[in-house]
Formats: C-alpha cells, sequence, structure tokens
C-alpha cells in the first residue's frame, strides 16, 4: 500500500451575505453533501462527521473512499477540518470567507490537501499523483461552484 497525495486550493466571489455564506458552511452536513462525489455524510459525535465517497477506478487504482473528519468551527471566518480515526483516505482544509469589497459579495475560498492508501507498486505513485491532482482539482472546482449555486439567488425570467 502506498499514499497518493494531492492538494488544491482554489476561490470564488459568491453574490451572497458573509453571514449567509458561514451559515451554510456551519452546516457541515448540508454543505458536505455539496461535494462531488459525496454518497453520504453523517454526524458521528461531537466535531467529527463519516463521508462515503464514490469509488475511485482507473487503470491503475480502485478505491472506495471512506473517512473521518473532525471539523473546528470555532471561527466563523476559517472552518478547518483534518482526519479522524485510520481510514484509507485522509482530508485536511480549510473555508476562508471574507467580504469582497463589493456590496453582497463574498470571496469564498477553499484549501484542501488529501491523501488515499492504494494498493499499487511504489513506482507507479509518480504516474498516479498527477491524475490524483486532476481530479482533486476538478471537485474542488465543482464543490464551489455547488455551494455558490446553493448561496445566489436565481434569476427569474418574465
Amino acid at each position: 500500500m502506498v499514499w497518493i497525495r494531492s492538494g488544491t486550493t482554489k476561490s470564488v466571489r459568491v453574490r451572497a451575505g458573509l453571514a449567509e455564506v458561514r451559515e451554510l458552511l456551519l452546516d457541515v452536513e448540508r454543505a458536505g453533501l455539496l461535494m462531488p462525489g459525496v454518497n453520504s455524510l453523517t454526524h458521528v459525535s461531537g466535531a467529527v462527521y463519516h463521508y462515503a465517497l464514490d469509488p475511485i477506478t482507473n487503470g491503475a487504482v480502485h478505491l472506495v473512499p471512506d473517512y473521518e473528519a473532525t471539523f473546528d468551527t470555532t471561527d466563523p471566518g476559517h472552518i478547518t477540518w483534518e482526519p479522524y480515526g485510520e481510514h484509507n483516505f485522509r482530508s485536511w482544509g480549510a473555508f476562508t470567507t471574507r467580504e469582497s469589497g463589493v456590496d453582497g459579495e463574498v470571496i469564498l475560498e477553499i484549501s484542501t490537501r488529501s491523501e488515499a492508501s492504494v494498493q499499487v507498486a511504489p513506482v507507479m505513485v509518480t504516474l498516479i499523483e498527477p491524475f490524483a491532482q486532476l481530479q482533486t482539482d476538478e471537485i474542488t472546482t465543482g464543490f464551489l461552484d455547488r455551494l455558490r449555486g446553493e448561496l445566489e439567488p436565481v434569476a427569474v425570467s418574465p
């Protein structure tokens, strides 16, 4: 078994109030279910949540990610998470929110890093990690898009 690592930092402008954005992010289950690939997210106890994710399958890797994370929500402007317990997938990260300087607009940033334990020869790591990085970037962008979609009012056509 080897650990495949990836990480990214991305941000988006959201047309919503700062309090509304933070309220969504503080609702770990509601926000977490917007992440692409999350099959289920359940509160375990305290600040611990259990994630079940879509299987990852390509020519070299097959993994059904299953993990738990603990969230620190004491600073609504900088919500963080880290792995809890031993699992085949681990994720660390932070949501940072701040006013953009434009009325009714917030900057929402997510910074993550993750590791997946896979059964491949160690020599394969350098070949697999670029694909893991690409997938991480796509999932993170999709997550921000879904969060923004949840927060921004939908324009109604006349």
